[in-house]
């Protein structure tokens, strides 16, 4: 079985797992954890993106901008966007994830175009305003297909748009948490990617500055349940308040960062 067949069954299990329980984070944030870990991430998530995720001037009337939603999942990011007046498509490697967007967007009225697609081979053959791209290449496991999938996104962004990634993307070298599944690619790896792409970053927020999660995660699934969970809890107790309100003024600690970029030669935000 090839990678991408791997990879794509692995986030349909993932998926079906998941996605349709209740916000669907667990699905989307950290895979099966328990309901309060993958809230704070979520929480600390919408405030780094928050300067990105926002209505343009004249919304919640149709903005004339149109945003791209990669790795959508349940529709998160793209029921927001939508919501704030942009012409939104979310796209996922799992067909049941987009179903579930679907299902989340009939229900709340808010249009969205959604489809099946894998960001290494994109190709929608338009070009966004806005392309938002949350934790999506931190599992593509080979840099050149990580690469190479930053240059798709390259080409679908219009000029003077923004590409807007959330990933985990340590300052330094962090691979204690990589898995099968997930690489932690330094913040050097991702500047070298997007200036290959064509691409200048322009802006680095913090998301996540504390190391408790980096610390217990390798071993959480090895603890006994009880010790597990009481351990994720603490950790999250010390992390989340500090993350939530320092994150954005710590970008350098963090272990995850937003970055944005745009087109070279078209110059600072």
């Amino acid at each position: 079985m090839n990678a991408h067949n791997d990879s794509a069954l692995y986030w349909e299990k993932r998926a079906r797992e998941f996605a349709g329980r209740r916000d669907g984070l667990a699905a989307v944030c950290s895979y099966g954890m328990p309901e309060f870990y993958n809230r704070a991430i979520g929480l600390c998530q919408q405030r780094a993106l928050r300067r990105w995720v926002r209505c343009p001037a004249g919304a919640p009337q149709s903005s004339g901008l149109r945003a791209l939603d990669v790795g959508c999942g349940v529709g998160r990011w793209s029921l927001q966007l939508a919501q704030c007046g942009y012409d939104v498509t979310g796209v996922d490697l799992s067909p049941y994830m987009v179903e579930q967007a679907r299902k989340r967007a009939a229900t709340l009225g808010v249009p969205c175009a959604f489809a099946v697609e894998d960001v290494r081979y994109l190709d929608l053959g338009q070009q966004f305003d806005l392309i938002l791209c949350v934790t999506v290449l931190q599992h593509v496991r080979d840099p050149d297909e990580a690469a190479g999938a930053l240059r798709r996104l390259a080409t679908h962004l219009a000029p003077g748009g923004m590409l807007v990634a959330l990933e985990a993307a340590p300052s330094g070298t962090c691979h204690r948490c990589n898995t099968p599944f997930f690489t932690a690619r330094s913040l050097d790896w991702y500047r070298g990617a997007l200036r290959g792409a064509g691409l200048d970053l322009v802006s680095i927020g913090g998301v996540d500055p504390m190391p408790c999660k980096t610390w217990l995660l390798p071993h959480y699934r090895r603890l006994p349940r009880a010790l597990a969970w009481g351990s994720l809890a603490l950790a999250t107790a010390v992390s989340f308040p500090i993350d939530l309100v320092l994150g954005g003024l710590m970008p350098r600690r963090s272990w995850h960062k937003v970055l944005a970029a745009r087109h070279a030669a078209e110059g600072p935000v």
